[in-house]
């Protein structure tokens, strides 16, 4: 998930989110360009945790970005740029987020900055759901300033939810006919509220009695209203409920188990 540039050199996972509450400056935009003198090691975005973030339709998520920066001239400010689209040219959603930064040395200073992923402010399209690219900026101490183009990705994703899995009749006959039903839904963050997940795949699973593992009973897509819908026969007491795997631009999520008799 992540490409080398002269100025950068990742080795953390990828992360995902937007804009910044921190407290240095940014570069300004009359600065010189140095692209050769500092450098960016140590890349790390949420503390390393999982580089996918779910966000809901009305809430926001705060995370962090770092990097160890360096240069021979020591280093006065760092910021980090999250693009989304095609280039940095034509990005179609941009947030600039500045870090603190804590000296190590004369020439090397470890920089965080704060980054919020909100529907309200900056992620008002789901279009803008995918793949980011976090770009650090850092002015030296002698005032140029480097841009790490392209030096790493992110992905944010909308938030899924999975409705109470409901299976009835709730005691049925062994060999009669079960309908399992739950509904998907998913951040809707230019509505700003949960709309349903339609035709995407989920998997009815199935486990007997009230330990181990849970099978695969059926593939399905859900409806237009977001509803999954399965009929399978009654076999065994046990339990059902529905699993949904996510995709790039969408979270997974597993519903709770609706446990049926069968007499």
């Amino acid at each position: 998930m992540h490409r080398r540039t002269i100025a950068v050199a990742t080795t953390a996972a990828a992360f995902s989110t937007v804009l910044a509450v921190a407290a240095l400056a940014a570069p300004t935009a009359g600065a010189a360009q140095d692209d050769s003198a500092t450098k960016f090691v140590n890349i790390d975005v949420n503390h390393n945790f999982d580089y996918t973030v779910g966000v809901a339709a009305t809430q926001k998520r705060v995370f962090s970005v770092s990097a160890t920066v360096s240069d021979p001239s020591g280093v006065k400010s760092v910021s980090y740029e999250l693009w989304h689209g095609e280039s940095r040219a034509k990005a179609d959603g941009l947030m600039v987020g500045n870090s603190q930064c804590v000296k190590i040395n004369e020439m090397t200073s470890v920089c965080e900055a704060l980054l919020t992923a909100d529907p309200s402010v900056n992620l008002r399209s789901n279009a803008l759901a995918g793949v980011w690219t976090i770009t650090p900026v850092a002015v030296d101490g002698a005032g140029n300033t480097t841009r790490g183009e392209g030096a790493y990705l992110a992905r944010i994703k909308r938030q899924t939810y999975m409705s109470q899995t409901v299976a009835t009749p709730q005691q049925v006959k062994k060999g009669a006919n079960l309908t399992v039903k739950a509904q998907m839904n998913v951040a809707g963050w230019e509505q700003r509220k949960n709309v349903p997940l339609i035709g995407h795949q989920v998997l009815l699973q199935y486990r007997k009695g009230t330990t181990g593992p849970f099978v695969t009973l059926k593939k399905l897509k859900t409806d237009r209203n977001g509803w999954a819908t399965a009929t399978v026969k009654a076999t065994a007491d046990g339990a059902y409920r529905y699993d949904f795997a996510g995709t790039s631009l969408t979270t997974a999520t597993t519903g709770w188990a609706d446990y049926i008799d069968v007499k």
